[in-house]
């Protein structure tokens, strides 16, 4: 089977996998490049993830925390902390 070439530079794709999908790109433009149904296959990994991070006991405790200590600031308060007056 001949190599798939780049469609923007020409040189030949190399597999790598993403998410446990294996993808083609190119090392010189660093392309990535899709076959049919790898997209679908990516984003339906990439959800899961998420999920299962979010349903993480530490991120659920951090999270709980961040939002009790999240106060409502000035906009004072904040160009202070950005520009450090």
């Amino acid at each position: 089977m001949a190599a798939k070439l780049c469609p923007v530079c020409g040189v030949a794709l190399r597999p790598r996998i993403v998410y446990g999908i294996e993808v083609d790109y190119c090392p010189r433009c660093r392309g990535v490049w899709l076959d049919g149904g790898e997209l679908e296959k990516l984003v339906s990994a990439i959800r899961e993830y998420e999920r299962d991070y979010h349903e993480f006991p530490e991120y659920v405790s951090f999270e709980e925390q961040y939002k009790k200590r999240k106060k409502k600031r000035s906009i004072f308060e904040v160009l202070e902390e950005r520009f450090e007056f």
